[in-house]
Formats: structure tokens, sequence, C-alpha cells
């Protein structure tokens, strides 16, 4: 069956989303992207809480050693009419499938799906998105590659303290610190650039049930790293849908409390600012975009200028919260996939304050916002409810505490040691 003729299937556009990690994001967009009017097959972990979803179309579990290959054979086998990347990882494994695969059907359905492979370096680099977006007139910070320590020491030498080293392929704030004394630079390059931990690995498949890391390990992965100027300010972003380099439907956010100091948010707030969306528009047409992406901001305390930060190439957990006309992200998706106008559905919320489920009241059941926000929990799927307000694996068994907190004062002996 070809991309086309799995289209006709009903009229619904069939809509593949795949990942290799266990955001509760991954099944609220499949959630809306359902209600819009699509099939929705999902290729993820087997413990992935999404598969509690019962309107999918096929499953398939992610394999962990070849995650390329399972990718693959699942374009093949279903032949959906678009993919959507929902991690890092799984991003650049599907550039990945486009570079090495042998069927023509498959390169052309990702690059709908993602955009020209001519874009796809630029897509996954810190550096060369910045790079572009300065070309474009977008306001960004300072920044530079760092290919060495060379590079780093070169940087310092100007003086422009607090910097942000970051390391490419990471995400939710994960591979990103905060440099505020020049003199610890360096050792932090060289723990942000070693090579992917056995140690880890093996801890997150023993404690989190996470397998992903083997492939990392295995390979002795190492990071591309950059360094960017610190904006003194707060973190906001932009969601988007966008197909064929035309941006459809935005929404904006500025993050009211994170997970950590550059963690991803747990409450944001809605808000307008056409900077932003000037920004996405800008880019999304440069590169030729296609799907539900972010871009990351810094709103610059003094000015409330906004300065681009980086590129997240997949679905944010605001793509899947739909709030009315130009700001519904799924909808205006599954429109243009369709060729149908878009349908007005009814926002989620009229309240600016949006409490992401299950993370805030993980974190903390007693924060005031849970009250007087719209707390987005997805009753109308009570298992997926019931699973995603489960405690991580590592909480669930005794023996699984006892080695978390022989893990943790491990790690506690190692940064003292250091």
């Amino acid at each position: 069956m070809t991309i086309a003729q799995s289209s006709i299937r009903g009229g619904a556009p069939h809509i593949l989303l795949a990942t290799t990690s266990r955001l509760a994001s991954t099944a609220r967009v499949a959630m809306e992207l359902h209600d819009a009017g699509a099939t929705v097959s999902l290729i993820a972990p087997n413990n992935h809480a999404a598969t509690a979803l019962d309107f999918l179309h096929h499953t398939t579990n992610h394999s962990a050693l070849s995650p390329r290959a399972t990718l693959e054979a699942t374009l093949l086998r279903l032949t959906p009419d678009a993919v959507i990347a929902c991690d890092e990882h799984t991003v650049r494994d599907v550039h990945a499938v486009y570079r090495h695969t042998r069927h023509d059907h498959i390169r052309t359905l990702i690059e709908r799906s993602a955009g020209p492979p001519s874009s796809y370096p630029t897509i996954v680099s810190r550096p060369r998105l910045l790079t572009l977006a300065a070309r474009l007139g977008v306001r960004v910070p300072a920044s530079m590659p760092l290919p060495d320590v060379a590079a780093l020491e070169e940087w310092i030498s100007r003086g422009d303290v607090p910097f942000v080293l970051k390391a490419d392929g990471s995400w939710a704030g994960f591979g990103v610190r905060i440099i505020s004394d020049s003199r610890s630079a360096k050792a932090v390059f060289h723990q942000m650039t070693r090579p992917a931990s056995g140690y880890l690995a093996l801890r997150e498949m023993l404690l989190e049930g996470k397998c992903f890391g083997l492939r990392p390990w295995l390979r002795r992965e190492r990071p591309a790293m950059s360094v960017q100027g610190y904006i003194d300010g707060w973190p906001a972003n932009v969601g988007v849908a966008c197909w064929g380099g035309e941006l459809l439907a935005a929404t904006c956010v500025e993050s009211v409390a994170t997970h950590s100091a550059t963690g991803p948010s747990t409450v944001a707030r809605i808000i307008h600012n056409p900077e932003m969306v000037d920004t996405a528009r800008r880019l999304v047409h440069a590169l030729g975009l296609s799907g539900l992406i972010g871009f990351d901001f810094m709103i610059e305390a003094a000015t409330g200028a906004a300065y681009l930060i980086e590129m997240n190439p997949r679905n944010t957990p605001i793509c899947a919260l739909r709030l009315g006309p130009g700001r519904d992200l799924t909808e205006a998706l599954v429109a243009r996939l369709a060729k149908r106008p878009m349908h007005q559905r009814q926002a989620r919320t009229d309240r600016d304050i949006i409490v992401f489920f299950p993370d805030s009241w993980h974190l903390d059941p007693s924060n005031k916002f849970l009250q007087s926000g719209y707390h987005d929990v997805p009753w109308e799927q009570p298992e997926l409810v019931r699973r995603l307000i489960k405690p991580e694996l590592r909480d669930r068994y005794w023996i699984l505490r006892a080695l978390s907190r022989r893990w943790r004062s491990f790690r506690n002996k190692k940064r003292l040691l250091s």
C-alpha cells in the first residue's frame, strides 16, 4: 500500500507517533490527534503509558538495541501519512532511516513529515540553528560550538560570565549547565563530554525500566557541545503546527514553575508574544519544517525581549493543549493532512495558567496552582490516568528503593571526591 492509499481509509489521515522515551506528552498529543479525526498508531517502549489508550490503530514495541531497524520496519508495515518523532533520540533515528533506507517511499514519507534532508543538520545542532536564526534577523544570545577545550578557553578569555554549556541531543534541561564561575567550566565540560556511562545505563535499566541508554553506551557516544551567553530572565516556549514550511497554528507560554533551573515547565502561563511567533514562522519557512515542534526562548527581564535559545524538533507539552482558533495545533495539522477546512473545536480551558499532569502532582500535590490553574488531567482515558499516577518503578519495590538509595549515596561520595 502506498502513502497516498493509506489516507483513503475512512478519509482519516494515519499518523504514527514514535518515541524512545516515556513522556506523558506523547499520550496527550495522541488523544488530541485522534479527537481531531486522525487514525493514530504508536511505536514506543513496551512500558509506555500511552499503550493504555483504547483508540490506537496499531502499537509496536520499540527495540532498545535496534531502534532504527524497528522504526523502518514499522513504517514499511503501516505506511502512515505522517510520522511524528516525540523525543530527540527518535528525531535522529528518523533522519538516520532517511539516509540509509533503500525504499524511496519511506524517504518521501520522512521528508513530508520532517522537512527536507538539507535541514536535518541544523535541526539537531544548537549552534547551526542560532547561526541561521541570526541571519534571519532573529534575536539570539552570543554562542559558538565547542569542539574541544581550546574553544572553551577562547570563550572564557572574553570574560562573559555567567554562560551556559549545552550538549546537543539533550532534552528537558538535561545536558544543560549554567556556569557562574569560569574556573569550574573545564571540569564541567570534561564531565559533560565523557562517553555514555555503562553504569548509568545499567541504573536506568534496573531502577527505571529504561533500556535506551544501552545503545549510546555500547557505541561510546559523546555529545557535541556548544556555549551560549546567559540571558537574565525567564524561560518561554512557542509550540507550533507546521507543514511544508508553513506555520499553521502557534501557542506561546512562559514558565511559572520548572523541574529545575534548566528543566522543563511543570506550570506555564499562556501569553501573547508576536516576536516569538514571528521567529517560529521565519525558521519554519527557512527550514521547510513539518509536524509539531517547539522553540525555546529566554525573556530578558530588563527589556522583555525574546531571545531564541534552541529548538525542540518534536512536540512539546503545550502542542497537545487546544485553546481555540489559531491555537489548536493538532486540529490544524490533521486538517492540513486531510485537506479539509479547520474545525472550530471548543477550547480545553479559558484559564491562562496550565498545570501539566502528572509532573506537578508528583512533585507537589499541595501546589496552589492545582486549584487555581487548569490541570490537564486526561479524565476521558481512566486507564491512562491510572498509569501516569503510578510511582516511578524505582519507588514501587523495596529492593529497587534500596538500590536507589545506594546509587544516591555513591553519587554523593563521587561528587565530594571530585
